[in-house]
């Protein structure tokens, strides 16, 4: 069989050659299965390339132009497409370019067998994405040793994107079981922080459900602010503890129906050290957080809060917010001294008497997020 084969030569002696299985000693049929799509508008070519396929043991689609090579790509599933490049419709370079923009056939490998041989056409076949080209008429030994190397390069290929897409779906797994860790930890850490300030709770039974609020509406007024997320995470675990020093106040103090003596008041106003000792020397920045709001969420703004009569931005940020909204739920709330009020009262008792004592940002925020409020309040009453 003659090296390059032309017309009635080339089928014959092609022909021939596979009915005799007389190919080269060093290419023999593959051992696996392969599928491959071939287009074609001219019928004696599309069936000597047929014929050289199914020979090579492999399943062949043929089509007869590059519209139906389109259509049919996704159904079979072809592991390797060979396109004519002059065809009715579509031409191969535009079959080409099309299948390789698209991410279910880009992987595909294509070639493109033409009978166009000016430099311009290979670079154009190129361009389009081609992995081989190949000019009519064909050498037999070189079409099967093409076919069994794009195979073993659509091999590798197909292990890599098999292999990655199992990596793909280990990191997923790992991160739903990290995220899903979290949130047990996290919760764990909610219900640690409200079992701890729950021997402050127990001894006031009608703030029940006032230290969640707070961790609501904390968090909520510091993203507002724009703090960034780890700060509103610590100041929403932290701020339930700032009642915490609570627990050292006498009870005939604490629960007293009505207004505590210049006397009772200063030892009320201890809490707010008691709970820093407390949180002292923490290790975690949720604890160092707890401690500075224990401490400072009854300093003023103005400088006459307490307990060490801090002005302005010398009070921490957690202690402002703190102090800003623990003002809004003790108004909204029953007490054993006092019966709690609506939404708007409340705002116009702190514009009128608390708005001095509250870091002016903060407050303009506490008051752009009221609806949020009034909706937490509701939905988290005693």
């Amino acid at each position: 069989m003659a090296a390059f084969l032309t017309g009635e030569q080339f089928c014959r002696g092609v022909l021939l050659a596979q009915q005799k299985k007389s190919h080269s000693p060093d290419v023999g049929p593959e051992k696996k299965t392969a599928r491959i799509l071939v287009a074609d508008d001219d019928g004696f070519f599309l069936k000597v390339f047929t014929d050289l396929i199914e020979e090579a043991g492999h399943e062949c689609l043929a089509v007869t132009n590059g519209v139906e090579a389109l259509e049919n790509v996704r159904a079979f599933r072809p592991d390797i497409i060979i396109t004519d490049v002059v065809m009715p419709g579509i031409n191969g370079f535009e079959v080409t370019r099309r299948l390789k923009d698209d991410p279910v056939t880009t992987h595909i490998p294509v070639i493109i067998i033409t009978s166009l041989t000016d430099r311009d056409s290979k670079v154009r076949g190129l361009a389009s994405g081609a992995d081989e080209l190949l000019n009519k008429p064909v050498d037999a030994t070189e079409f099967r040793i093409r076919i069994r190397n794009l195979l073993k390069v659509k091999s590798y290929e197909d292990f890599l994107l098999k292999h990655g897409k199992a990596l793909e779906g280990e990191v997923k797994d790992k991160s739903l079981q990290l995220e899903e860790a979290y949130e047990k930890i996290r919760g764990g850490l909610v219900e640690t922080v409200y079992r701890l300030t729950l021997a402050a709770e127990y001894r006031d039974r009608e703030t029940g459900a006032h230290i969640k609020r707070i961790s609501l509406y904390s968090q909520h007024l510091a993203r507002y602010l724009g703090l960034d997320e780890a700060k509103a995470e610590a100041i929403f675990f932290a701020s339930p503890m700032h009642d915490i020093g609570k627990i050292g106040i006498p009870d005939h103090i604490l629960l007293k129906p009505g207004k505590l003596t210049k006397e009772e008041f200063e030892i009320m106003k201890t809490h707010t050290t008691i709970g820093a000792n407390i949180l002292k020397n923490p290790d975690s920045e949720i604890i160092k957080t707890g401690m500075e709001v224990a401490l400072t969420h009854h300093e003023r703004w103005n400088g006459r809060g307490y307990p060490r009569g801090l002005e302005g931005e010398d009070i921490p940020i957690s202690g402002r917010i703190v102090h800003t909204v623990d003002i809004y739920d003790a108004l909204r709330s029953t007490r054993p001294y006092k019966k709690g009020v609506d939404h708007e009262t409340t705002i116009k008792m702190m514009d009128e008497h608390e708005k001095d004592g509250i870091d002016p940002k903060i407050y303009r925020a506490f008051i752009e997020c009221g609806n949020t409020f009034n909706k937490f309040f509701e939905e988290n009453k005693e």
